[in-house]
């Protein structure tokens, strides 16, 4: 698990980060990017994590 807690769960539940943080982040970059005319538009796939 992502939190001391839930190391002492038996089992052991795993959560899913979706990755939001990061997908904010190149959003944001990359709409700047967009509005500054340097880049075209483009698909950024950003992958789960298991924690």
């Amino acid at each position: 698990g992502s939190t001391p807690l839930m190391k002492f769960l038996l089992p052991e539940i795993l959560t899913v980060d979706p990755g939001y943080a990061e997908s904010g982040r190149r959003a944001a970059r990359q709409l700047i990017e967009q509005i500054a005319g340097s880049v075209e538009p483009r698909q950024i796939v950003i992958p789960a994590a298991l924690n």
